[in-house]
């Protein structure tokens, strides 16, 4: 009955394959692609030698070779060579290489010089890539932070969206949930810029992303390096990147063929969990509640219980049959349905890779493998991924160079159906076993239909499977030609084509009673379904540019000038049929009737076109200006507003350069840097938002005995002058290095302000309809980043550590729409926007502890009245170890207006901290990441004891509510009355906790042997690593959850996983 998990998924036939693949790869490899031996022309004396990185012992391509004190020099080839004439036996030969520490050597009698060039990593990345291009990191005028391909390669994770958690300050990634395919990772650079929600736009290898899913689903392995654009550097991307940009490179080829596999072995293990209760702590719970009601004076709600003494006989833990009235003779045991569901999982990753160069090309081949096993331990839960990549480059004359690019990945994400949220835990009491003596699924509640608590077990491995299929395909080609030494021209077009399958239905689950008479169904037939829907995505690029890029004496200019197209269309079809029967086979075809078919289909476009100007100007690499403009156009406006112009600068003062400090021992480099930039949002305005649909409808005129009359109305009042808003960047910081580069760090402080914020105006009711969008809201978001680092070698002994931290705070300063304000999280999702707030306020009620006695209850009646009140003398009439809400608005009613602002749901202090420690062959890593400032607020089944009577309990509230024993308990009376539960806990403010935690995010610890020659294969590299995940953590949230998952409803995430992990890499 309950389906089989092979953990032993190396044996996977995709596994299998990368294997096969990789061992064909070794054996027919040759050097025949390798870079010939160059000609050397000999004049006075020769030296020759090879120049390589002490990070991969491989040559470096195009390093910079001068003879000391003349003009006279050379480059190196792509495999590292280089040979250079020299005029005596005491020329100095000087080695540089961006990105690596100068190197001096005396040339005395030698004849061959080979040279090992360090990593310049202390210190801020001296290359980095921005928009269009790249850029020395000293030189940067704008907020542009780095984070290399160390970060992702050894990860027990195969999303690289989760790599980048605390690694560089303002960006903040969030997931929802640790279920494989459905994580719900959301990225936030430099906090919120809109109420409708704006996401930074995420380039790869210089093309737009459809979505952040095509990054998340991209194999870690492909990737150089991550680089995120904050504030104005983010401009030259015009109105897609008003939330910022992520710019990701893949891996490009370089030096000999090189063939790389790696594989790493996963084991997932439930981390935080829930507070599920034993059957003996459900029955204290209740008890506790009823005891409570009694002494109130008041009668429990035993519902299906029965009466007290079935609590103790469930408290006693007693397992055998209980007469019940709602549902007759049940069999009662233990039965936690968290451990029933979940448990531990297995998973892996492969990868293999080609890559190579030779005098005019380069090539990479990649592919990989990823399957994620979620916790779910009764059923399949997984997503299983392929990614295919390859990078092609080609210089076709000394002028013109042509570069391809081709990336595919195809997803499998499969489950049961619906969203398998730890609710089943919440619906079924821990007194039902999954099943009964006879293997057959047991009923809960003797199958009674308790809001669809029916056995979450059954529901899982046999109510239903949902299939979803997604494929990416990206085809990128792209021309350059030097005009001149200093002037080329660029073009490029990308097609991108996602089409995607979705698969679902539901089935009837029969359950039986403990003896295995039939008793229910999880679902009823007749309410069964089967639905598929199919969708596609095709983006298209366009982009030409004109780079010029040239010095004069200590003057150095660049140049771009750049237009961009784009278009996106999209089209889904729906189908839908209900009476679903099962014969084994899921189709369409095999609804009940053809009366229980659902059809849908629809279709969408848009496009974009923009003009892109952008100059660099700086003197001595001292004195830095860059001046942006962009003129974007949108087919999402009215004619008249569909353009729009923005503009941005920024300059820096390389401080560290002025002759005062040149002799300076403790400061290395100081750089002041700061800019200003506009940018627009499309944001919030659906495709042609400035046309209103027409609905369709029939009612009744006149008298009831009339007929229908056909009818037509606006679905929404539009607006032909709503443009786009425009988000205005303010920034100032600096970057520093100190004590020979030892020290690094940088500070920012930035202010965003969107000025044409759409919000919808508010209308009387009389309206009719909807109000349109108007650029009628200003939001301000204030903040600050900071990062510092430091590193050091001791001989064979290497350590880095770095640490960082941000925060930001918005305001809504101007504001005309609706601003109704509820209990609890006012957000933006549910157009719950307040003047002065930020976005996402929490909106609770003060109190002032419990009652203690009953005179304090019969003053608090006298004095207040009214509102949510609860009558005095009823059932859900206020007694002692009650909470005392705070009449915060001094009217004497007790009501909604007496809520009062308790802060937003943003996290806050966002911090990441990382140490790396390499001695000889071995490595260690340590990566911590955190927030020290969030508001929490729960709500859902567990927020608050017996909001149902039916549904199982949480075990946080044993031994913390108010007794007459226990007065100064951290949480009020327990009551078996739900509208007691309301009023107690629901919304109050000592339920607010502070999400405050730090997690050690990933640890690896690795051993390298080098050159190793097995038979007739030589071995560049073996190295084999533990690296583990989400290990352990600090938290002060008390409720068992996940502290990174951020949400306020705890009744829909899956159970939390730590991952342990073993890999193993070869290089050839």
């Amino acid at each position: 009955m309950t389906n089989k998990i092979n953990y032993w998924v190396c044996l996977k036939k995709p596994t299998v394959f990368i294997w096969f693949l990789a061992l064909m790869v070794c054996c027919f490899t040759t050097k025949a692609y390798a870079n010939p031996t160059p000609e050397i022309t000999t004049q006075d004396r020769t030296i020759s030698g090879t120049v390589v990185s002490t990070d991969d012992n491989f040559g470096i391509p195009g390093v910079n070779v001068l003879v000391k004190g003349t003009s006279k020099g050379a480059v190196t080839d792509f495999d590292g060579n280089y040979s250079i004439t020299v005029s005596s036996n005491d020329a100095v030969l000087v080695f540089s290489y961006i990105g690596y520490v100068t190197k001096e050597v005396i040339v005395g009698d030698q004849n061959t010089i080979n040279v090992t060039l360090e990593s310049d990593v202390a210190a801020l990345d001296e290359v980095v890539v921005v928009g269009y291009g790249t850029a020395k990191k000293e030189t940067l005028t704008g907020a542009v932070e780095q984070v290399k391909a160390e970060a992702f390669e050894d990860l027990a994770v195969g999303s690289p969206a989760l790599a980048l958690q605390g690694r560089t300050p303002g960006l903040v990634v969030t997931r929802a949930s640790s279920r494989p395919g459905n994580e719900d990772i959301n990225f936030l650079i430099r906090g919120a810029s809109s109420v409708n929600g704006i996401s930074p736009l995420v380039v790869i290898d210089g093309v737009p992303a459809l979505n952040a899913s095509a990054f998340n689903e991209m194999n870690p392995n492909d990737i150089e390096s991550i680089s995120v654009l904050k504030g104005g550097s983010a401009s030259v991307y015009g109105s897609r990147a008003a939330g910022g940009v992520i710019l990701v490179t893949t891996k490009k080829g370089k030096g000999e063929v090189k063939v790389d596999i790696s594989t790493i072995m996963r084991m997932g293990t439930i981390g935080i969990r829930p507070p599920t209760p034993t059957m003996t702590e459900y029955g204290d719970i209740y008890l506790a509640a009823a005891d409570s009601d009694l002494a109130a004076g008041k009668s429990p709600r035993y519902f299906f219980w029965n009466d007290y003494e079935t609590l103790e006989r469930i408290a006693a833990g007693e397992e055998g049959y209980y007469d019940l009235p709602i549902n007759g003779r049940v069999w009662l045991a233990e039965g936690n349905r968290f451990d029933d569901l979940f448990g531990n999982s297995y998973s892996a990753q492969h990868n293999i890779s080609v890559s190579g160069s030779t005098e005019k090309s380069n090539f990479r081949l990649s592919a990989g493998y990823d399957d994620n096993v979620g916790g779910l331990k009764v059923a399949d839960d997984s997503s299983e991924r392929y990614n295919f990549s390859l990078n092609y480059n080609l210089d076709i004359s000394e002028r013109l160079s042509l570069t391809t690019n081709v990336s595919y990945f195809h997803r499998h994400i499969s489950g049961p159906t619906g969203g398998l949220a730890r609710e089943a835990a919440a619906y079924d009491a821990p007194l039902f076993p999954a099943y009964n003596d006879l293997g057959q699924y047991y009923s809960v509640f003797g199958g009674v239909n308790i809001a669809g608590a029916r056995n979450a077990v059954a529901q899982v491995i046999d109510g239903g499977r949902q299939n979803f299929i997604d494929e990416q395909l990206k085809i990128y080609a792209q021309a350059q030609y030097k005009l001149t030494d200093n002037l080329d021209i660029t073009g490029s077009y990308s097609v991108t084509r996602q089409n995607s399958e979705d698969q679902e239905y539901t089935l009837a689950v029969p359950l039986y009673s403990w003896q295995g008479d039939f008793a229910t169904y999880i679902t009823d037939p007749s309410n069964t379904y089967i639905e598929e829907e199919t969708g596609n995505v095709t983006y298209k690029n366009f982009k030409a540019t004109l780079n010029y890029n040239n010095n004069f004496g200590d003057h150095n200019l660049s140049g771009l000038l750049a237009v961009e197209a784009e278009k996106n269309t999209n089209n889904a079809l729906r189908a839908r049929r209900t009476g679903f029967v099962d014969y084994g086979v899921y189709d369409l075809n095999l609804g009940a009737t053809d009366q229980s078919i659902e059809t849908e289909g629809g279709g969408n476009t848009w496009g974009a076109f923009g003009y892109i100007g952008r100059i660099n100007y700086d003197y001595k690499e001292k004195y830095l200006l860059e001046l942006q403009g962009r003129r974007d156009g949108s087919s999402r406006f009215a004619e008249g507003q569909k353009w729009s112009n923005y503009f941005s600068v920024s300059g820096g003062w390389v401080i560290s350069a002025e002759n005062f400090l040149n002799d300076s021992d403790i400061l290395s480099f100081l750089k002041l840097r700061g800019g200003y930039g506009e940018l627009g949002s499309t944001s919030g305005f659906g495709n042609f938002g400035y046309l209103s649909t027409v609905g369709f409808g029939t009612t009744v005129f006149g008298q009831t005995n009339a007929g229908q009359q056909q009818t037509s109305r606006a679905s929404s009042l539009f607006s032909d002058t709503t443009t786009w808003e425009r988000i205005v960047n303010k920034e100032i910081g600096i970057d520093f290095k100190l004590f020979n580069n030892a020290v690094f760090g940088s500070l920012d402080l930035f202010e965003k302000q969107n000025r044409d914020m759409l919000v919808s105006l508010v209308y009387p009711d009389l309206l009719g309809t909807g109000a349109p969008l108007t650029n009628s809201g200003t939001l301000v978001n204030k903040g600050w980043e900071f990062q510092i680092g430091w590193q050091g070698n001791f001989k064979d002994l290497n350590i880095s550590i770095a640490a960082n931290m941000s925060d930001s705070r918005n305001e809504i300063t101007e504001y005309s729409g609706a601003e109704a304000i509820v209990a609890g999280l006012n957000s933006v999702d549910s157009d719950r926007n307040i003047l002065g707030k930020p976005i996402n306020s929490y909106y609770l009620y003060n109190t002032d502890g419990y009652f203690a006695n009953q005179a304090e209850v019969d003053e608090y009646y006298a004095s207040y009245s009214g509102g949510i009140l609860p009558a005095q003398g009823t059932a859900a009439g206020l007694v002692p170890g009650d909470t005392r809400i705070v009449d915060s608005n001094g009217d004497g009613v007790i009501d909604t207006n007496d809520l009062t602002y308790h802060g937003d749901s943003s996290p806050h202090h966002v911090f990441g901290f990382n140490f790396d420690l390499k001695y000889k062959n071995w490595d260690l890593s340590a990566f911590f990441q955190g927030v020290l400032n969030q508001n929490l607020v729960r709500t859902g089944y567990w927020a608050a004891p017996f909001q149902q009577v039916w549904q199982n309990q949480s075990a946080t509230w044993l031994g913390r509510t108010w007794t007459e024993d226990n007065p100064n308990a951290e949480f009020p009376r327990l009551s078996t009355q739900a509208n007691v539960a309301n009023w107690n806990y629901i919304n109050k403010d000592f339920m607010k906790q502070n999400n405050r935690y730090v997690r050690l995010k990933s640890l690896i610890v690795g051993y390298n042997i080098n050159d190793l020659k097995i038979s007739n294969t030589n071995i560049d590299l073996v190295r084999i690593y533990f690296s583990g995940n989400d290990l352990f953590e600090f938290t002060k949230v008390k409720d068992g959850y996940d502290p990174e998952s951020q949400a306020g409803a705890n009744n829909a995430t899956y159970p939390f996983m730590r991952t342990w992990a073993l890999g193993l890499k070869v290089s050839l």
